[in-house]
């Protein structure tokens, strides 16, 4: 039900408690490849971990530990007002915006575009399997932000409709955009339509060069069906998109094209301990 912002907030902060507790720098190192490969999918909680692999290098006195976490979610917190306030520079001149899952920096540009006198519909899908994309119908609904809520099926066919797709990121990488399923085949269907495909992120979302591919195990099919049948059930919750099916990429660095985002990725140094487990 959340995001990779949320998650790598609670990260963030399980670590900070962890060290202000006097964990060894041995427990604290180990806590970070558990936290790296637990959501594999978003790249926020790697780069967490990542950097503060790098940062146990230098030192692992819990105070100055417990100051890094708290300094990470401050510039994270920050990066996302300031990507916010590029995303909302991008909704001008909109009339329809459809997204897909529950972004909380979309949720938050279309509020903020909202609040500013812009006038415009919001296309919310319902994001099964955990149906996100109901309760961010919701918190648009509630801002007086005129909303309709579709399945998930109808996304492509309300396309006709839009003048923008606009999604989050759990995560980019050389390989494409990782984000909920569902995304690639509206990414198309935007494409067919000739409407402009944004992806709204961070820069701390982009995966090292390095990492070549992510994968995450199946989640449980019962979230689909409840009695299972003969058949074999696939749950998986996020797809990689092509990065030659956006237009642009806006994060607190600037709105640009993929191409140019990409080289994010090529400034990201991968902590050894990491290589093994996601270079491959």
């Amino acid at each position: 039900m959340h995001g990779a912002f949320h998650l790598t907030q609670a990260a963030a902060s399980a670590l900070a408690a962890l060290a202000t507790d006097g964990a060894s720098v041995e427990t604290m190192r180990h806590a970070a490849l558990r936290i790296a490969e637990a959501r594999p999918m978003m790249a926020s909680v790697f780069d967490f971990a990542n950097r503060l692999l790098f940062f146990l290098e230098e030192s692992a006195e819990g105070a100055a530990v417990a100051e890094f976490c708290d300094r990470y979610l401050s510039e994270l917190e920050r990066s996302a007002r300031v990507a916010v306030k590029m995303g909302v520079a991008v909704t001008e001149g909109i009339g329809c915006v459809v997204t897909h899952s529950a972004s909380s920096m979309v949720r938050d540009t279309l509020i903020e575009a909202a609040r500013r006198g812009r006038r415009f519909r919001v296309v919310c899908t319902e994001s099964r399997p955990g149906n996100e994309g109901v309760l961010l119908a919701e918190t648009l609904c509630r801002e007086g932000i005129d909303t309709t809520l579709v399945i998930d099926a109808a996304a492509g066919f309300m396309m006709e409709e839009a003048d923008l797709f606009l999604v989050g990121a759990d995560g980019i990488g050389t390989f494409g955009l990782v984000h909920k399923m569902g995304t690639w085949p509206m990414a198309l269907a935007a494409r067919k339509q000739g409407v402009k495909f944004a992806v709204l992120t961070l820069s701390r979302k982009f995966w090292p060069a390095e990492v070549k591919r992510v994968e995450e195990p199946p989640k449980e099919g019962d979230e689909i069906v409840s009695q299972k049948g003969c058949f074999e059930i696939c749950n998986r919750y996020f797809d990689r998109t092509p990065l030659e099916e956006s237009d642009v990429v806006i994060t607190e660095r600037g709105v640009w094209t993929m191409e140019e985002a990409l080289k994010i990725c090529e400034e990201k140094a991968m902590h050894p301990l990491l290589k093994g487990r996601f270079s491959g």
